[in-house]
């Protein structure tokens, strides 16, 4: 069963729930959710070219009952956001321009290579590789930090003498080695973002990249021949 669920674009300043908007509003977003795939999709609003937004993995009940649309002093629509498994999930925000949308998601992208440089520094063991990875389709958005110690290269190179470049493989190494950020924000943001004009999905990896290559090398236990790669994958 589908259900469209409308979004004021302009309202009267405050926070609302999705039942608290009177019916018969123009110039809405419009949350289109199906009830057995648990997906919601929207377009962007205000772009000359469609660009539509998938979230998936959203009760039915956690959307209609946590959903919250902040509206500025002036009456816009900031953000939507829902609470879902006790974790407040961005679903949308607006960018007033372009410089508000640069800088937002610059401080996103630091807090986030923050959060991915915590975790890297709870491996205590010798590093051989710090692998950055990332991926962007359009929908889906990824960005990851993957850690190959020096007992797992060598490992790889006892197990494959034949492959010279074993030891720079990311996807060799043991999958639970991957350290994520918050993809689920990174995506809204990203795709909010008038990426007609800049490449803010790129401008956010650059951010992330330069700065755990600033914060996180250092303080590392690195072995010898150590490498830090950076590379998208498809």
């Amino acid at each position: 069963m589908s259900q469209i669920y409308n979004i004021p674009i302009k309202y009267k300043e405050g926070i609302y729930g999705i039942k608290n908007f009177e019916k018969n509003i123009e110039n809405v977003i419009e949350l289109n959710y199906e009830e057995f795939d648990e997906i919601v999709t929207y377009e962007v609003p205000n772009y000359e070219y469609h660009r539509q937004v998938t979230l998936y993995a959203i009760p039915q009940d956690k959307l209609e009952k946590t959903l919250r649309a902040t509206y500025s002093d002036s009456g816009h629509l900031k953000k939507i956001t829902a609470n879902i498994e006790n974790k407040d999930i961005l679903l949308y925000i607006h960018y007033e321009n372009m410089e508000v949308a640069r800088r937002e998601i610059q401080s996103f992208a630091i807090e986030n290579a923050d959060s991915i440089i915590e975790k890297i520094f709870m491996c205590k063991e010798e590093v051989s590789r710090l692998f950055i990875e990332y991926f962007n389709d359009g929908e889906y958005m990824d960005f990851h930090a993957k850690i190959g110690t020096e007992a797992q290269k060598k490992e790889l190179e006892k197990k494959y003498p034949e492959y010279k470049d074993i030891a720079d493989s990311c996807g060799d190494y043991p999958i639970e080695n991957i350290i994520y950020g918050d993809n689920d924000v990174f995506k809204i943001m990203i795709s909010c973002a008038d990426n007609d004009k800049m490449n803010f999905f790129q401008f956010a990896v650059d951010t992330m990249t330069e700065r755990i290559a600033e914060k996180a090398l250092e303080k590392l236990n690195k072995a010898d021949d150590f490498k830090f790669l950076c590379m998208e994958y498809d």
